[in-house]
């Protein structure tokens, strides 16, 4: 058994120890504390951002079928694309002119001086309207040469799809126009049989011209696209399937667009390049963004857009039709 000698003195913490275990836990406390908000702001920051790239992808994916099918099968030319659609009672040109004022090509920008913004030599414009041909999968039995305003029979691989195609006695919709692969002239549909074998398809053209054997039935649609109150408290971006429908917004948060197209001169790339400029989901009190890299037009940006966090965005796609 030990003594009390053979027991080793215990003693306590003294007040100078204690002391400075409270100071390296308060230091420690207070670097955790601060890598915390740290975190938590940049990923605040993060998800903000990322909201607004994403918007931007929903709207290119949007653009992207139209622009690359934008002139399929049809002219280019705005005399000659103006007198293709001018078919039936009253033709497409009209409709078309209802959403656009003066739409008269594939892809018409309106350079009135409420959408066009010149820049350094180059012109952006706020809003757009595409004529576009849509694949449908099905064929044509046979070669026809199609005379001028004269009904011609084509016999196809497939029943048409009603939803997708109709027959018309105006031409004022793009239901009622259909195009066809190797073939430079839209057609109206006077009328659609699908109950005999195979189905028969009965078309008309304002100019003669001819439809290559096994040729694909294309659809006609039409695309108009433009941002609603841009850089204003609640900018959506709009698309309208014109004569199917009224314009819808698809994305809010859209503060701008612009537009280009390289279509004119000797060296023209056909390139239309889009530009958007995107805000996060949250409103600051203060102003939070002073300039956006890569939006080409600092000038647009608005006192309300520098509420929020901004990203710009831009894809550009070569119009090959």
């Amino acid at each position: 058994m030990r003594t009390g000698r053979q027991l080793k003195s215990r003693r306590g913490f003294s007040l100078v120890e204690i002391l400075i275990a409270v100071v390296i836990l308060s230091v420690v406390s207070i670097a955790a504390v601060g890598l915390f908000f740290a975190f938590a702001k940049h990923f605040e920051q993060s998800a903000d951002l990322t909201a607004a790239r994403q918007r931007g992808e929903m709207v290119l994916s949007r653009l992207e079928t139209a622009v690359l099918h934008a002139g399929l099968s049809m002219p280019n030319d705005s005399t000659k694309f103006k007198k293709v659609y001018s078919g039936g009672a009253t033709g497409l040109i009209q409709a078309l002119s209802n959403a656009i004022n003066g739409w008269d090509k594939p892809i018409y920008l309106p350079n009135d001086r409420n959408n066009k913004v010149d820049f350094e030599g180059k012109d952006y414009y706020k809003k757009i309207g595409i004529v576009y041909s849509l694949s449908s999968g099905i064929g044509v039995l046979e070669e026809y040469d199609v005379n001028e305003n004269t009904e011609q029979k084509l016999e196809l691989s497939e029943a048409c799809p009603l939803d997708r195609i109709k027959q018309t006695s105006t031409g004022n919709t793009t239901d009622g126009w259909v195009t066809f692969s190797g073939c430079q002239t839209p057609f109206v549909v006077t009328k659609i049989d699908n109950t005999t074998n195979p189905p028969v398809l009965t078309v008309k053209s304002s100019r003669s011209d001819l439809i290559p054997f096994f040729a694909e039935l294309q659809y006609v649609r039409a695309l108009y696209a433009y941002v609603s109150s841009p850089g204003g408290t609640s900018p959506q971006f709009y698309i309208q399937d014109v004569t199917r429908g009224p314009a819808q917004p698809v994305v809010e948060g859209v503060s701008q667009v612009l537009f280009s197209f390289d279509d004119s001169g000797a060296d023209a790339t056909n390139v239309l390049t889009v530009h958007l400029l995107l805000r996060g989901n949250r409103r600051f009190p203060g102003q939070v963004t002073s300039s956006v890299p890569s939006w080409p037009i600092s000038s647009t940006i608005t006192d309300e857009d520098k509420h929020y966090r901004l990203v710009a965005m831009s894809a550009s796609w070569r119009v090959r039709n």
